[in-house]
């Protein structure tokens, strides 16, 4: 078999679990995030999906999910400026894509480095966003945290961010452990598609 039927044949494969993966990953977004509303959760949980889509298919593929979740979220909630949240999905599917492109996503303690990368720039990203769209207040379990810090005297900016420090460690954490461990139970050929393939040699017929 010629090296470019090996790539076409592979080529097809990656194309066919993208097609798969980004609304799964969208599906569990909704899911998660529908449990963590109802329950009045102080966590977020729509990101495990996205994370789960990075860390197999890579930072773009993974960044499309996330982006396409919070559309529809948007649109299911009547509310189109909470899209602006797409950028922490971004955040979250470049660093764990891009850590499990480079092979750096495989121990539990790259997930460890994952969880504090992914946490500290959705709450970077997350607050300011937060405070334009919601004035601070989403509604949520969040909210008592963030209740709590300007009760000590924190203005709302630094409160939405302070309160989304310790909450993203613990649903940032969920996320990227999930998608470790579905990562590294993936067979060898599976665990290739984000990119993070060895360079094939080419061999004569």
């Amino acid at each position: 078999m010629s090296m470019r039927s090996v790539d076409s044949s592979k080529g097809k494969l990656r194309n066919t679990y993208i097609a798969i993966m980004i609304p799964l990953g969208v599906a569990i977004n909704l899911v998660g995030g529908q449990v963590a509303s109802k329950l009045a959760l102080p966590l977020y949980m729509d990101s495990i999906g996205t994370a789960i889509v990075a860390a197999v298919m890579g930072p773009w593929v993974g960044a499309v999910s996330g982006v396409l979740y919070n559309v529809i979220s948007a649109l299911i909630s009547g509310n189109m400026l909470s899209v602006m949240f797409g950028l922490c999905n971004i955040a979250t599917a470049f660093i764990i894509g891009f850590m499990a492109k480079s092979g750096k996503f495989t121990t539990w303690v790259h997930a460890v480095v994952a969880t504090i990368l992914v946490a500290l720039a959705n709450a970077i990203m997350g607050a300011p966003i937060a405070v334009v769209v919601y004035g601070g207040i989403q509604g949520g379990g969040v909210d008592l945290v963030v209740a709590g810090f300007l009760a000590a005297g924190q203005d709302i900016l630094s409160a939405a961010f302070l309160a989304r420090v310790p909450i993203n460690l613990v649903d940032k954490g969920i996320a990227c452990f999930v998608a470790w461990l579905i990562l590294m139970r993936l067979p060898e050929n599976m665990r290739t598609m984000a990119g993070s393939r060895k360079k094939a040699v080419a061999k004569n017929d």
